[in-house]
């Protein structure tokens, strides 16, 4: 049988960060890819906006009311 080693303060203070280290970790990766999941349902169209190409008679309208 194998006894339980009592630790310090100091390790148990390590073992208590590495343990919190290892959950932060793991909430980020899920963090992660829950943004990825999200990213994925935008579209490009609606991100960006293409410019509309005006015709020569709007252009020749905008310079004339301009």
């Amino acid at each position: 049988m194998m006894e339980k080693k009592i630790l310090t303060r100091e390790e148990q203070a390590i073992d208590w960060l590495k343990s919190e280290m290892e959950k932060d970790k793991i909430e980020l990766d899920k963090e992660k890819k829950q943004l990825i999941e999200s990213l994925k349902d935008f579209k490009k169209e609606d991100l960006v906006v293409q410019k509309k190409e005006l015709t020569i008679w709007q252009k020749i309208k905008k310079v004339l009311l301009t």
